[in-house]
C-alpha cells in the first residue's frame, strides 16, 4: 500500500481532526499539533486559529460539519476501527 500523505501532507491534518473530533486522537500527535498551530497560521494566512480550526477553514466546512462528524461515528453499529473510519471521513472531505 502507498504512502497516504504522500505528497499530500494536509491529508494528516484532516484525519487527525477526525480523530479529535471523535475523542481517538493519541496525545502525543494532539501534543504536537497544538504546538504546530502557529506555523499552520502563518501558512495558511490565519491568526490565533487552532489546528482544527485550521483544517476547518481551509476545507470550507460548513459550521456543522463537527456535529455530522461525530453523529456519524455515533450511529455506525458495532465497533468501527477509528483509524480507519476516519481516514474514510477525510477522504470524502477533501473530494
Amino acid at each position: 500500500m502507498p504512502d497516504r500523505y504522500a505528497g499530500r501532507p494536509f491529508l494528516k491534518l484532516v484525519d487527525s481532526y477526525v480523530l479529535s473530533l471523535i475523542g481517538e486522537l493519541d496525545p502525543a500527535t494532539a501534543e504536537s499539533l497544538e504546538r504546530m498551530a502557529p506555523k499552520l497560521n502563518e501558512t495558511y494566512g490565519l491568526s490565533g486559529a487552532t489546528w482544527q480550526e485550521v483544517v476547518h477553514s481551509q476545507l470550507h466546512l460548513p459550521a456543522n460539519a463537527a456535529r455530522q462528524v461525530v453523529d456519524g461515528w455515533f450511529a455506525e453499529p458495532g465497533n468501527p476501527d477509528p483509524v480507519a473510519w476516519s481516514q474514510f471521513v477525510a477522504d470524502q472531505m477533501i473530494g
